[in-house]
């Protein structure tokens, strides 16, 4: 059976479960596509179970750990993590449960706490500032956070720069600069962003965010002192020519 990310960090928790795991399970299991048991397809409502500790529905990270649970004529339904925390579950969750007692289970308390750290509440400011400094107060996780999610963003900008603000005297703040980004995209970029910061553990310091164009001043001493990130382009679509149209590959005369 092909192993996952998510699995390969539920079997690291189980091993040491310890801050930093948990956390980078979250993350995975926010961004994994479920596999989610259900007792009717007319009503897909999630199958719940009783257990010590109150209600859980059952969710696994592929079709096959499903079938081995519930059987070859079980329904289920597919969507992700995140989806799955959007639309305000009230229950604990029970990732990949076996017949031997495997598994891990995101309970109620920890599913209230993705709902209220993953929603974007990261100011996007307007001020303009050069009070920037390269941003060594940043952990490695959040780094690593913020380029995963970066890094399924496709055309939403050209790049980020993560700097130090200055702005005020004893700031903690960290700054993160969108470069070319369009109006419509800068929600979402914020949401991801916020998602990352608030799983990458980090309690004493505050992450802002901010849209520029760049030709701007704060731009260009960002990417002297600050970290930048690229975000990748959308494919363009490969436009068919007509037969005759290219000089350099003529078509073929019989």
């Amino acid at each position: 059976m092909t192993d996952t990310p998510l699995a390969s960090i539920l079997a690291k928790v189980s091993n040491n479960d310890i801050a930093e795991n948990r956390l980078i399970l979250f993350r995975r299991f926010l961004e994994t596509e479920l596999f989610i048991l259900i007792d009717d397809p007319e009503d897909p409502r999630p199958k719940v179970m009783q257990i010590e500790g109150g209600a859980i529905m059952l969710a696994f990270d592929c079709e096959e750990k499903l079938i081995d649970f519930a059987g070859d004529n079980s329904f289920f339904i597919s969507m992700s993590g995140r989806r799955m925390i959007a639309q305000n579950v009230s229950i604990g969750i029970a990732l990949n449960l076996s017949d031997n007692g495997e598994g891990y289970i995101l309970t109620n308390e920890v599913i209230e706490w993705l709902m209220k750290n993953t929603q974007s509440d990261k100011e996007i400011i307007q001020r303009k500032t050069n009070e920037i400094a390269s941003p060594s107060i940043v952990t490695e996780r959040f780094v690593g956070f913020l380029d995963e999610a970066l890094a399924a963003s496709f055309g939403m900008a050209d790049y980020a720069v993560l700097v130090k603000d200055l702005t005020k005297s004893g700031s903690k703040n960290l700054l993160l600069i969108f470069v070319g980004s369009l109006e419509h995209y800068q929600f979402a970029l914020a949401q991801q962003v916020s998602e990352a910061f608030s799983l990458s553990g980090i309690q004493d310091l505050i992450l802002d965010i901010t849209f520029c164009k760049s030709d701007d001043d704060l731009v260009t001493k960002a990417l002297t002192v600050g970290l930048r990130f690229d975000l990748p382009e959308l494919e363009k679509p490969i436009q068919p020519k007509s037969p005759g149209t290219d000089p350099d590959n003529p078509p073929l005369l019989r």
